[in-house]
């Protein structure tokens, strides 16, 4: 699908969509992305319950340490995650940006400033329910929220969605 034309928007940052795009995230990267690691933590702990019945309780005790690391990973992930994106939108005086979407790609400007990003630099796009989320980098994504979006343009960013 081709967008034709500029498009520009005004939006607003809720909480909703916020915490919406970070859980969405962190269950895709550090879960789904990551299943070996959680199908080996789970090989650790049981192995962990099998040293416990043999009376190994050291052993036991490192193991079950062991298994909780993807888990640990995976809330640190969530809290940076979390802390970053709302910090940036509590320092926006109305948590609002103008978002502007064109052929070449898209640009967001706030109070906090203004940026651009073009097309090929855009490496994926998750369509959510309230937001699309546009990634730069595997950790890194900017929220479009779609409550006051274009059709035209969320039909442009569907067709681009993995």
């Amino acid at each position: 699908m081709e967008l034709h034309g500029s498009h520009t928007f005004p939006v607003h940052f809720d909480d909703e969509v916020v915490r919406d795009a970070v859980r969405v995230f962190v269950i895709e990267r550090t879960m789904r992305e990551q299943r070996a690691k959680w199908a080996a933590a789970g090989l650790v702990a049981v192995a962990g319950i099998v040293l416990l019945f043999q009376g190994n309780y050291i052993l036991a005790l490192l193991a079950f340490i062991v298994a909780c690391f993807p888990a640990i990973f995976s809330a640190v992930v969530w809290r940076a995650h979390s802390a970053n994106a709302f910090g940036r939108y509590n320092r926006m005086t109305d948590r609002s940006a103008e978002i502007t979407v064109d052929p070449e790609g898209f640009g967001i400007t706030s109070n906090l400033g203004d940026g651009r990003l073009n097309w090929p630099n855009v490496t994926e796009i998750w369509e959510r329910p309230l937001s699309f989320m546009l990634f730069s980098g595997s950790s890194a994504f900017n929220i479009l929220p779609r409550q006051t979006m274009p059709q035209q343009v969320q039909a442009f960013l569907s067709a681009k969605a993995i």
